[in-house]
């Protein structure tokens, strides 16, 4: 075989190879890019794909399979994409909203609370049509794992940073009701009390007293054997009439005397007045209807605590720290009762967990 037959060989050889081969990474991120713009969408699915094959690390390639598929609904492509997009971006707020949306579209609600929760300690920066979906969507997935307080929360700091949405009053009427539903899960009987709660609770959220009064009035008229529509109303009026709002409170316990929020309340009601006493036996009710949440041993190691009780109270408060330990309010009042007891150091180290997770919020 002469020089030039060797050369050919060698020639045919690589390009039977870059046959073989494919497009490289750049043509494939090209042609991706250039059909997604061209609304081909499939294509620029499959193309993406490619790509990210042969560059696993394309940060870029991960968001736009995501973003894409998430726009055709096909939540079970968004999920990993995003999954893997957090893994190489853990500090992008935007990949955890997304995370999460993925997955509250797949009716995996503890896992898009969890990406939710994170993209909340990120503050959710992200674009503000995101950042609002975000926030909405981790309301909504609080309220159907069961944490209605900070659901409600949520969408009031939601409410006043933006405005008053249909969305958020029907997430608010859920929440407010104590009911771990989504909005399409509301049985079709329960809608226009979920409907009219939801707007007296938004109207509250935009500061709006004067109008939020008859709006509740009109609730309690209504739907007077209703425990949770008294309880939130006289939640409001403790800033409006206190004295009426604990009438309220009461009515609810009336209806329902293991209603953990309205026992915790009372209790919490009773120590500002001055009356522990009162407060522990709202606090011990509390703890009784509910020793698995971490906020009845809150309650009732306060109560503890001014009554005099040091030991009690931190043996109370210790638990909830044990339930909930990212609770700063939870370490703050263990670290009042290691003070109370002259435990230094412990109290010391509880602060220490007080101000670091409040640097969280």
């Amino acid at each position: 075989m002469t020089g030039l037959d060797l050369i050919t060989s060698c020639l045919a050889a690589f390009l039977l190879f870059a046959q073989q081969e494919g497009p490289s990474f750049d043509t494939l991120s090209r042609q991706a890019a250039a059909a997604r713009d061209a609304n081909r969408l499939d294509a620029a699915m499959a193309l993406y794909k490619r790509a990210l094959k042969l560059r696993p690390a394309w940060d870029e390639g991960w968001w736009n399979l995501g973003s894409i598929a998430y726009d055709k609904d096909q939540f079970a492509e968004c999920s990993p994409a995003f999954v893997r997009l957090t893994t190489l971006k853990p500090d992008l707020g935007a990949a955890w909203i997304m995370s999460g949306l993925c997955e509250y579209g797949l009716h995996n609600y503890p896992a898009a609370r969890k990406s939710l929760l994170q993209a909340e300690r990120l503050r959710f920066e992200a674009p503000p049509e995101l950042s609002r979906a975000g926030r909405l969507h981790l309301a909504l997935a609080l309220t159907k794992t069961g944490a209605f307080e900070k659901s409600i929360v949520l969408l009031t700091e939601l409410t006043r940073m933006d405005r008053k949405t249909p969305e958020i009053a029907v997430a608010a009427g859920i929440a407010g009701l104590r009911k771990p539903w989504v909005p399409s899960e509301v049985p079709e009987g329960d809608r226009e009390m979920v409907s009219k709660l939801g707007e007296a609770m938004a109207t509250v959220m935009e500061l709006d007293a004067k109008g939020a009064i008859p709006q509740f009035e009109a609730l309690v008229g209504e739907y007077p054997k209703q425990a949770d529509i008294h309880f939130r109303f006289g939640a409001f009026l403790m800033q409006q009439a206190p004295e009426r709002g604990i009438e309220e409170i009461r009515k609810c316990l009336e209806l329902e005397p293991g209603h953990v929020p309205a026992l915790v309340g009372l209790t919490t009601i009773y120590l500002k007045n001055g009356d522990p006493q009162t407060a522990l036996d709202y606090a011990a009710r509390a703890v009784a209807a509910d020793p698995s949440d971490f906020a009845t041993h809150v309650a009732l190691g306060r109560a503890y605590l001014d009554s005099g009780d040091a030991a009690r109270a931190a043996e109370q408060l210790e638990f909830a720290t044990k339930l909930a330990p990212e609770s700063a309010d939870a370490h703050f009042s263990l670290a009042s009762a290691y003070s109370r007891l002259g435990r230094r150091d412990d109290a010391q180290r509880e602060q220490e967990a007080f101000r670091r997770l409040r640097k969280q919020i």
